[in-house]
């Protein structure tokens, strides 16, 4: 990916800023990434990641005992411990600073955690909590004024208790939180009408509205009206009006904020009666008849509840209708409204009997004896053998009782189950080596079907894997590819279907067994689709290492990985590179030699090309490569009969005879054509649809014009970054493509971007294609299983990485090899010093200088160039300009991949600007401990200063670590300058031939 004379321009990372001196505490930044609006900025929230990203002091610890959400919890001692986490935030953006916390035990009446802010500005604000042993939650709105860059929790427990912190949050204040539920309704029956009653709901910015959605269970579409949310209110009515009798309705209620985020729906079936078999039930005809009466029963037209009469019972009275049909195994609702004239004594009866001929037993009914109109209703289900119906109202409360609007009617009968049915006819109509052909029958529901809900596993595995395929209107079948499955492997896999509130049907089941997997390329040949299915069987399971070579020396980064782990590494890389001077013709072969070597020695043989833009010379270099193209050019470039494109193919050729030869000696390739296309680094980059066409062109030309059946096809974008678009546009389709890689530097081994690659292979292999840093092992057995081999780049391996770190991984019991080399892994002759930095290596450009050595964004200006004045040996010395003041110090630092075994101090050449200011040197091993130490900026004259390692201490804000200074993996080196006894201000040191060294009797 990079040139050999180190273009690393386009590997620049926002470094997590250090804290200084051990009298300043300074924050930890976490990286800058691309967020959502309204998602939390913190990448470790809730603690689930152990303390990633937060830096601790004291003996704060992640714990299990307690927890506010997930598993995990920081417990801070009393009196002993604090942390802080922070992140980058934008002017005139409004922020929500929040978290839970809880004490371990009562008697602590408040204690405040800060949010600081800073940047050429700083402050705090605080959060106060009453010292709860529940979980409690605070936060703040925070928007930055201009000069503050960051915001950060900070908090150091200076009381008498233990607590807990859990699910912190710093995210722009965009609403994206739902409301919560509301309360379940309750159901008034009319004849064509559905009075619903609910309690409200709460948000924490606030509830906009009631969203009521409600249709015929038959009925393919919803109605929705909307009641708006009002603060005093607390329970809420509305009627449905105008709804078609003896029909079951499917009712759905959310609440809703001013974002448009919902709650969870309530959901119910409801049911309207049919007719009233009541005749004369309103008494509007003005008379009694026909019902029957005893006593003084009369009708009135003063104080009804609606209409003009209504029914008056007088002390003592009873009206009785005449028999009402019934059908057998039917739910009849009853219904009326009441008032009694005053308070009453006694009770008013009212009863209902089922009967065959004769009354067979009466069932009572709610009464009701209130002064003001109510409204009651009752439910009563007839017997197998019923065929009437008798209702009676008995007055014997000692005052007049007044009836109206009497209702019997038949209630349709509610489907026992709010889901769906299961979808039908669930079958496999086919399968291959990582995909299901699905098919089902479209369900049905009383809520109707929003989605279809696929989940999938390994019949000898536990965990499911699940997606949603959308419902379609009116579709009845249904077809879905099932991608991401592995080879000769038998799977069980269910469907359901979901309503479109949260019912979720039975599951329909069924079992597939996946196939082999062969190329893209039906002709390849044995070897290809033997290297093949070598990387799927490795899926998971394994990862092979690799290691790439320059063409000019193309065993030299394989020897030396060799060497030094004493494995072989399976995986041997090179370049049909950009020409860079000599014999191109007799580099090209010598490379194709080598891998006709590797490949018989057992090595698998990946192969990359840096190519040339087809309008240079043969003897371009790096600077054709890496130039642009227009869009007409481009265009050009792909499509055939013109000039350019004949340039292009004319490339392609003379590399297609190269690769015949390793076709013709059996060698498979992995060929790793045009990478890191999703970016702007090549000519071939950041235009998809033209580079999808170049792909295409590419292996139309090698598979059927050249043969070249040898290729394993090996798709390469770069991670995507604030440099790297969205890989997916550029992704030419499954059957052009054999395995996907993703090259990572950086040591940005995101699970997001391992993610986006799994889901985009369909189960394809996926690999890292190229790789500075090399991987965690253990990070990718735990949560990149995935990935089945990674290429190191040349020089990167020793650059970027220690001995013991490249040792580590090529040992683990994960890593695949080519075979172990006899001589064991490399032991370093002792040394008297390892380089840190002399300064030399840059070629006198401050900018590669600046892409090393980082200033700690969190901390003052620092400036750093080459001098080639002020220095101690060489040609180069390094010139900090610094300044100090708000906040208190400055500093810069650059990343190792090192190590220093045997020594025993450091050592560098200084010109001090006698500040009587505090410079600290500092280091962290790759483990996060950090060790510094202090010198005192004194005089003017230059010299080396040596500072022995037992100097150097653990600064009181930094935590975790054994305590033991450990040599053998060096992360960061820095320098830092606080204020010491000196004043606020700037100054400038000189700085020269940083060294690890061994001591001398005189140093001791």
């Amino acid at each position: 990916m990079v040139a050999q004379t180190g273009k690393t321009w386009f590997h620049s990372w926002l470094a997590v800023a250090l804290f200084v001196a051990s009298i300043i505490v300074a924050p930890v930044m976490a990286p800058v990434t691309s967020q959502a609006a309204g998602e939390n900025l913190l990448s470790n929230p809730g603690f689930e990641a152990g303390d990633a990203n937060w830096e601790k002091w004291g003996s704060p610890v992640v714990t299990t005992t307690e927890k506010h959400g997930g598993e995990h919890s920081l417990q801070v001692k009393r009196n002993t411990g604090g942390a802080s986490v922070s992140v980058a935030v934008q002017e005139g953006k409004t922020y929500r600073v929040g978290l839970w916390v809880k004490f371990a035990g009562a008697g602590v009446g408040s204690h405040v955690i800060d949010m600081d802010f800073f940047g050429t500005e700083q402050g705090k604000e605080p959060l106060a909590f009453t010292g709860s042993t529940d979980w409690e939650y605070q936060q703040l709105l925070y928007t930055p004024e201009p000069g503050v860059e960051y915001v950060r929790f900070s908090f150091w427990n200076n009381t008498s208790m233990d607590y807990y912190i859990d699910d912190a949050v710093i995210r722009e204040n965009v609403d994206i939180e739902d409301p919560t539920t509301p309360g379940a309704w309750q159901t008034r029956h009319e004849p064509e009408a559905l009075a619903l009653t609910w309690t409200g709901s709460t948000d924490d910015i606030g509830v906009e509205s009631y969203q009521l959605s409600y249709k015929r269970t038959d009925a393919p579409d919803w109605n929705t009206v909307s009641i708006p949310h009002q603060e005093t209110v607390t329970q809420y009515t509305y009627t449905l009006e105008s709804l078609d009798p003896f029909s079951v309705y499917a009712v759905m209620l959310r609440s809703q904020d001013g974002a448009g985020n919902t709650s969870e729906a309530v959901m119910g079936l409801e049911a309207t009666p049919g007719s009233n078999l009541l005749v004369n039930g309103d008494w509007e005809t003005g008379t009694t008849a026909p019902w029957k009466t005893t006593g003084t029963v009369q009708t009135v037209t003063y104080d009804t509840y609606s209409g003009q009469y209504a029914a008056l019972l007088q002390n003592y009275s009873q009206i009785r209708t005449t028999g009402l049909p019934v059908e057998k195994d039917t739910t009849y609702l009853i219904s009326y409204w009441s008032r009694s004239a005053a308070e009453t004594p006694d009770t008013f009866t009212l009863k209902a009997g089922f009967y065959k001929g004769c009354i067979c037993q009466w069932q009572p009914i709610l009464a009701n004896t209130a002064s003001e109109w109510t409204r009651s209703e009752q439910q009563l289900r007839s017997g197998a053998k019923d065929k009437f119906m008798q209702l009676l109202a008995k007055n014997s409360t000692g005052a007049d009782l007044f009836l109206d609007q009497m209702f019997v009617g038949a209630l349709p009968e509610l489907p026992a189950e709010l889901a769906p049915h299961a979808p039908s006819g669930f079958q496999v109509k086919g399968t291959d080596g990582v995909s299901a052909e699905l098919e089902w029958e479209a369900s049905t529901g009383s809520f109707g079907v929003r989605e279809y809900r696929i989940s999938y596993k390994k019949a000898a595995n536990t965990e499911w894997d699940s997606l949603t395929v959308p419902y379609v209107p009116g579709q009845s079948l249904y077809e879905y590819k099932l991608e991401g499955l592995s080879p000769e492997s038998l799977y069980d896999i269910e469907v359901r279907a979901v309503s479109e509130g949260t019912a979720v049907s039975a599951a329909s089941t069924v079992q597939a067994t996946t196939g082999t997997m062969s190329p893209v390329n039906p002709d390849a040949s044995e070897e290809a689709a033997a290297l093949l299915d070598r990387l799927y069987a490795t899926v998971g399971n394994a990862v092979y290492t690799g290691q790439h070579n320059y063409y000019e020396e193309p065993t030299l980064w394989y020897d030396q990985a060799a060497e030094l782990t004493g494995y072989y590494p399976a995986l041997w890389g090179s370049d049909f590179a950009y020409y860079t001077g000599g014999d191109f013709a007799a580099l090209r072969q010598a490379m194709v030699d080598e891998a006709i070597a590797k490949s018989q020695a057992g090595a698998m043989v990946t192969l990359t090309y840096h190519q040339p833009r087809p309008m240079d010379s043969a003897t371009a270099g790096w600077e054709s490569v890496t130039a642009d193209v227009t869009e007409a050019e481009m265009t050009d470039i792909v499509t055939p009969g013109t000039a350019l494109y004949d340039q292009w193919a004319a490339q392609m050729d003379e590399v297609a005879g190269y690769l015949a030869q390793l076709k013709d000696a059996g060698v498979p390739v992995l060929w790793r054509p045009y990478h890191e296309m999703n970016a702007e680094f090549f000519w071939w980059g950041a235009r998809p649809e033209l580079f999808n066409q170049l792909w295409s062109n590419m292996y139309d030309r090698f598979t059927h014009m050249h043969g070249l059946d040898n290729l394993i096809w090996v798709w390469s974008p770069n991670a995507e970054s604030s440099w790297a678009y969205d890989s997916a546009p550029y992704y030419p389709g499954h059957g052009l493509v054999d395995v996907l890689a993703m090259d990572i530097y950086n040591n940005d081994y995101r699970d997001t971007y391992y993610n986006k690659l799994v889901q985009l292979s369909g189960g394809r292999p996926i690999a890292i294609g190229e790789n500075g840093e090399l991987p965690d092992m253990e990070m990718l057995r735990e949560k990149q299983p995935r990935y089945v081999y990674f290429m190191t780049w040349s020089q990167y391996l020793t650059d970027k990485n220690s001995l013991s770190g490249i040792q580590s991984v090529y040992s683990d019991p994960r890593a695949r090899n080519n075979g172990e080399t006899g001589s064991g892994p490399y032991v370093p002759p002792p040394m008297d010093s390892y380089i840190i930095d002399d300064f030399e290596q840059y070629g006198g450009s401050d900018s590669s200088l600046r892409s090393k050595w980082q200033r700690n964004v969190s901390g003052n200006a620092a400036t750093v160039t080459l001098d080639t004045y002020q220095l101690n040996s060489g040609t180069y010395g390094l010139k900090l300009d610094y300044t100090v003041g708000n906040p208190g110090y400055a500093g810069v630092y650059r990343s190792m991949g090192k190590e220093w075994p045997g020594m025993e101090g450091i050592s560098f050449w200084l010109q001090p600007d006698d500040s009587s200011r505090q410079l600290a040197v500092q280091f962290h091993e790759t483990g996060g401990e950090v060790w510094e130490a202090s010198y005192r900026i004194e005089g003017t004259a230059a010299g080396l200063v040596t500072i022995p390692f037992t100097e150097f201490v653990n600064p009181g804000w930094s935590s975790g670590g054994n305590g033991v200074m450990d040599l053998g993996s060096i992360k960061e080196f820095g320098f830092y300058v606080a204020q010491g006894n000196g004043s606020t201000g700037s100054g400038t040191l000189y700085i020269d031939d940083v060294k690890a060294i061994k001591l001398s009797v005189e140093e001791e």
